[in-house]
């Protein structure tokens, strides 16, 4: 499907090199300590003009091996999966020393972002924008979890990073899934490293929190943490300290969405509920059990295919700017690879003169959003006001020390470890 709008992106920003190999760089979209993201063209004869995403690291880290062997994992990984809703990786290289990724062109927004901008403008999403966000990212999951290698053998790919900046909605309302950098499968399995935690504390499992052997249901978790919040519009496990996060994502106690937004669907509570069991054994065992639980419910609630909506949902949360342009949307803050909780994602914003008005940040991330602030719904859809804050003081007894000794040891050495270690 062709993802180019017709909107014609601003110049480059200063320092952008005009060509990069057979590409050409059109504009800076985001820019970290490891790598930077441009938006660029692939030309060919006659006036053929390709538009993609190009994730380009640095020379001084394409150096280092680990960081290398990782960034060419998801590269192979990436590779290997074309879905409808998941953002395809279609070139990996290296020119002048510099290791790239070329990625599809998604024009639309993360969905950390989407949800900002809905408590902002106090628009509750409500349920049936998660059905649709939820069927998306569950049919994108029943072909990721099943995938195989060419001679047949399992991928067995864990996506470990399901969190709504790794959510894309594009203007036309095609949900994608993006960001393969920390995944586990038969590719990396053997490359994983004992003892770290990789993700992002608020959206993991019980067992990927506590570095437990994880699978498939895993994802599954995650998902319905996005799904509860966006739900919900409150934040489930995010606290205001990373030893808070860890406390309640550790324990797993997931308050009925009902008691959080009077008026919930039943049917859809439980499908959460189901979701988020802390036993994978009482969870969804696949994505597909998942995909035909909510459309079954989609069905039963007479709702349409969700593409319309979600696309109506885009003009009006993100109008064009004064000069037409809309924004283009990218994963963040895990478009690097590595990305993990125990240290951050390792990227910094670019200055101001270096990133146009209408490009995504790569600080903007979902792991920054205030605690309490999304506005939530009845099941009327209508607004009920701000929901107060979850109670940030944590049980006694209840801290994970093991957990809180690791990730104070990985904040002090976080330099050295993400050049080396990653």
């Amino acid at each position: 499907m062709d993802r180019v709008d017709t909107v014609t992106p601003s110049p480059a920003a200063p320092g952008v090199d005009s060509r990069f190999g057979k590409y050409r760089m059109v504009q800076r979209l985001a820019a970290g300590g490891m790598a930077h993201i441009f938006l660029a063209t692939l030309d060919g004869p006659d006036g053929f003009s390709k538009a993609c995403v190009i994730k380009r690291i640095l020379p001084e880290y394409a150096n280092l091996e680990p960081f290398a062997r990782m960034f060419a994992d998801e590269a192979k990984v990436a590779a290997l999966l074309t879905h409808p809703n998941i953002v395809q990786v279609f070139d990996f290289g290296k020119i002048d020393g510099q290791y790239y990724l070329a990625m599809e062109w998604i024009q639309g927004q993360s969905l950390d972002r989407i949800m900002r901008h809905a408590a902002a403008a106090n628009m509750p999403l409500g349920p049936r924008v998660t059905v649709d966000v939820g069927i998306a990212m569950s049919d994108a999951l029943t072909y990721a979890h099943a995938k195989t290698l060419s001679d047949g053998t399992p991928l067995k790919l864990v996506h470990r990073d399901i969190t709504p900046g790794n959510v894309l909605v594009s203007r036309d309302g095609i949900v994608k899934l993006a960001d393969f950098g920390i995944v586990k499968s038969s590719v990396n399995l053997e490359r994983t490293v004992a003892g770290v935690v990789k993700g992002k504390y608020a959206y993991m499992s019980p067992e990927q929190i506590t570095n437990r052997e994880l699978d498939h249901r895993s994802d599954l978790y995650s998902l319905g943490i996005v799904l509860y919040e966006l739900s919900t519009g409150r934040r489930l496990f995010k606290r205001d300290t990373m030893e808070a996060t860890i406390v309640a994502a550790s324990q797993g106690d997931v308050p009925p969405p009902s008691q959080v937004a009077p008026g919930f669907p039943p049917e859809l509570e439980r499908i959460l509920l189901k979701l988020l069991a802390k036993d994978p054994a009482q969870r969804h065992q696949t994505a597909r059990e998942l995909h035909d639980d909510l459309e079954r419910y989609r069905t039963a609630q007479h709702w349409t295919s969700g593409g319309r909506e979600l696309a109506t949902l885009m003009a009006t949360l993100f109008p064009p700017d004064a000069s037409g342009r809309v924004s283009t949307a990218v994963a963040v803050p895990g478009s690097m690879p590595g990305s993990s909780s125990l240290v951050g994602s390792g990227i910094s914003s670019a200055p101001r003169a270096a990133v146009p008005e209408h490009a995504v940040e790569l600080q903007e991330s979902s792991a920054l959003v205030p605690t309490g602030v999304l506005p939530r719904s009845t099941g009327t859809g209508s607004t009920t006001g701000v929901i107060p804050a979850p109670e940030q003081t944590a049980a006694p007894g209840a801290f994970p020390w093991g957990l809180a000794v690791a990730a104070g040891v990985a904040l002090v050495g976080s330099a050295v470890f993400w050049l080396f270690i990653a």
